[in-house]
């Protein structure tokens, strides 16, 4: 009887083994995260720190942000990698003209990082479109961090592998709308927020979904999983009753649209 088989992985392979909880190449992140609740400080951990990916993972790290020359938390990024302070179209142009003079097999792994862009996106940039096309470039890593979800083109929201969601998030109806998007994979939108908060105790921590997986699997961090699907793990921390509130309100303005 005729059967599919994995396709054999290229020998020789350069790239070290990674920890199974962080996004696995080719992996497409978004990152949605209010203002001062952490990114770059997640950023440079990805790319600086040899626990996460580390400088010399990827042959080459293009990182375009509209603030990087004025965040301090940045500094050591702007040392080591190449970085634009503006988006611009010509930037996708020219790391895809460079990949393409490269034979598929030969081409050098690249990360993109996008960070707080909108406000020098327009409408149908390509740094949108790259989300469904980025491995045929062998861009290891495409990584966009936005601190309003509504505002993300849909293609990135489509296409995405992993979802980081940072905290605390004010924003209100911005969480229903990610729960909307999401929360089918993880057992409907009012467990999605329970998830939300389990995974977000603390200042500064944050849920990220990982969705390369089949079922999906949730994670505190990138430290535990504390879902699989519509099955939570362990026993979760019960609720004040101010959470089970907003979580009502929340569930209530989805429900209204």
């Amino acid at each position: 009887m005729p059967q599919i088989k994995k396709v054999k992985d290229r020998e020789g392979q350069k790239y070290k083994p990674l920890h199974p909880h962080l996004p696995q190449p080719c992996a497409n992140v978004l990152h949605i995260s209010p203002v001062k609740t952490g990114k770059s400080t997640i950023i440079s951990n990805l790319l600086l720190s040899p626990e996460f990916y580390g400088q010399d993972y990827f042959d080459r790290v293009k990182i375009m942000s509209n603030t990087i020359m004025n965040d301090d938390t940045s500094r050591f990024l702007k040392e080591v990698f190449d970085v634009s302070d503006h988006y611009d179209d010509s930037i996708v142009d020219g790391l895809i003209t460079a990949q393409n003079k490269f034979d598929k097999e030969d081409m050098p792994s690249l990360a993109v990082i996008c960070d707080d862009l909108l406000g020098s996106i327009k409408r149908e940039a390509k740094i949108d479109h790259l989300a469904s096309r980025f491995r045929h470039y062998n861009i290891q890593l495409l990584y966009y961090s936005s601190q309003s979800f509504r505002k993300v083109n849909n293609v990135v929201r489509q296409n995405a592998t992993n979802v980081i969601i940072g905290s605390p998030f004010p924003n209100q109806k911005e969480l229903g709308k990610i729960a909307e998007e999401y929360g089918d994979m993880f057992g409907g939108e009012k467990q999605f927020l329970q998830m939300y908060r389990i995974a977000t105790p603390n200042r500064y921590d944050f849920l990220h979904l990982d969705l390369q997986e089949n079922p999906p699997v949730a994670y505190h961090n990138f430290e535990r999983p504390i879902a699989i699907g519509d099955k939570l793990l362990g026993n979760p921390s019960p609720r004040s009753a101010d959470e089970e509130e907003e979580e009502v309100n929340i569930t209530d303005d989805i429900n209204q649209k």
